[in-house]
């Protein structure tokens, strides 16, 4: 069975990701729902054009295909050649105020015929992603938002009935300084996990590359390890604020540690203080 068609707007999707955000080619692949050496084949047809995402943005989606379609290209020697330093970046990265375009200058002085900047990120970045080596997560500013409930509840009571009514507590967290969001919600329904997304933006003042949420049915209509589904209101409002949805992975402790601690945080500063209070 021939494996269906990926949209045009997935495609402009792709190139405005890897063109505008630090974001992986798996990191995009599950934002998307689709492969990364999909999101891989695409960037390169449109990065081996030397043209910019902004110039493709009146572009005719014929045009744009042809251009993203092209046959891939065999690495050649320039790029086993370039290869052999990546480790070494990966070591000089870590250092303070060495960044990705002074690698590639240094680089040039050694091999002036060697790839151009762009060219240089995207074959470190896709090499970086293909060598899955585990370590130490440092994020950048804006990079991502990491959202999820607790999962114990506060309460109130309601004094006409006199019934306990139960308060869900969302919490949202912004990866590279920690900068924390708490709200009391009536449910983790799709309408009120949605309104609890965009008052953290807004709480933030702006939105971040990529929202991290767990797989609750509000955000992911299918969980799936490598390619879960999103919920299409969820998405929709993402593609709105100029972000992408990037599940944690299911029974991945690692893909969101920050909100974790965050909600242990709350437990302790919020929860505990107010054990022994009753609110109607």
């Amino acid at each position: 069975m021939a494996r269906k068609r990926i949209g045009m707007k997935k495609i402009r999707e792709v190139i405005r990701l890897k063109s505008t955000t630090a974001m992986s080619d798996r990191q995009i692949a599950r934002a998307l729902n689709m492969s990364h050496p999909v999101v891989a084949k695409y960037w390169q047809g449109f990065n081996s054009s030397g043209l910019l995402f902004e110039q493709i943005e009146e572009m005719a989606d014929s045009e744009l295909l042809r251009m993203v379609e092209k046959p891939r290209i065999e690495k050649c020697n320039k790029y086993q050649q370039l290869i052999q330093y990546f480790p070494y970046f990966v070591i000089e990265l870590q250092r303070t105020g060495v960044t990705l375009q002074l690698m590639w200058k240094e680089y040039k002085k050694k091999h002036p015929q060697g790839f151009q900047y762009s060219q240089f990120c995207y074959h470190f970045q896709s090499w970086k992603s293909a060598s899955e080596v585990r370590m130490h997560i440092k994020h950048k500013a804006g990079d991502k938002m990491f959202v999820d409930y607790a999962g114990d509840k506060l309460s109130y009571f309601d004094q006409k009935s006199g019934k306990e009514i139960p308060v869900e507590t969302f919490v949202a967290v912004l990866g590279a300084c920690g900068l924390t969001y708490v709200e009391g919600s009536v449910s983790q329904e799709k309408e009120e996990w949605i309104r609890s997304n965009e008052r953290a933006l807004w709480y933030f003042g702006g939105s971040s590359d990529a929202i991290v949420p767990d797989n609750l049915k509000s955000a992911v209509s299918r969980a799936d390890r490598y390619e879960p589904d999103i919920n299409p209101d969820f998405a929709e409002f993402a593609e709105y604020y100029g972000t992408v949805i990037i599940p944690a992975r299911v029974r991945e402790a690692r893909d969101k540690p920050l909100v974790e601690n965050a909600v242990r945080l709350v437990y302790q500063r919020i929860y505990a203080p107010l054990r022994n209070r009753t609110f109607y």
